[in-house]
């Protein structure tokens, strides 16, 4: 009886062995999985995520800090900007941690 066994040509390496990237930027991608579409996997660019996420992250806003803590935002907590706040949060939807 003669038996054969195949190796997997396909194998991917343990992820603790591939080298950390250091410099981290906006074009990188990440490995996940596509709800959508049968759950196959798929590379995600970071810049895709932070978008998605800033727009899917439902924060209430606030001119600064102060007016954060006056409507009850907890320090430690996120917020997004209105825009009329003082430079340089002049800006809406510069997300901030409450201090």
């Amino acid at each position: 009886m003669l038996i054969i066994t195949l190796t997997n040509i396909y194998n991917m390496a343990r992820i603790a062995t591939y080298a950390l990237d250091t410099s981290i930027s906006n074009l990188d991608k990440l490995v996940g999985t596509d709800a959508e579409d049968s759950s196959i996997t798929k590379n995600y660019q970071i810049n895709s995520l932070i978008s998605f996420i800033a727009a899917n992250l439902n924060l209430q806003a606030f001119d600064d800090d102060t007016a954060a803590g006056v409507g009850t935002i907890a320090s430690g907590a996120l917020y997004k900007t209105t825009g009329n706040g003082a430079a340089p949060l002049n800006v809406a939807g510069i997300v901030m941690v409450k201090q």
